[in-house]
């Protein structure tokens, strides 16, 4: 990072992982409602699918089944290393 505070919505991001493009970060407003949020986010600034939450116990339960989602997704599943595209008989 380049040492900057990242914020959404009034929500400082505290905590992230990423998975292909895809970041999850959980946010934190001590005076919100609901102090937690976990976001998905592409493109770095782009936020949606957030889940309020009391703890930062629970915003970290709801990143992690949203990752486990992702890792499901086709889009963000490793090319099979095994499939090879070209013919390596000899001619």
């Amino acid at each position: 990072m380049d040492g900057g505070t990242r914020s959404n919505q009034g929500y400082e991001i505290i905590e992230g992982c990423t998975i292909g493009n895809t970041e999850l970060v959980i946010g934190h407003h001590p005076k919100a409602p609901n102090p937690y949020v976990c976001w998905y986010c592409k493109g770095g600034d782009n936020y949606y699918w957030g889940c309020y939450c009391n703890t930062l116990e629970a915003a970290r339960e709801k990143l992690n089944e949203r990752y486990q989602s992702e890792c499901q997704m086709p889009y963000n599943q490793q090319p099979d290393k095994k499939a090879k595209q070209h013919d390596d008989r000899e001619r």
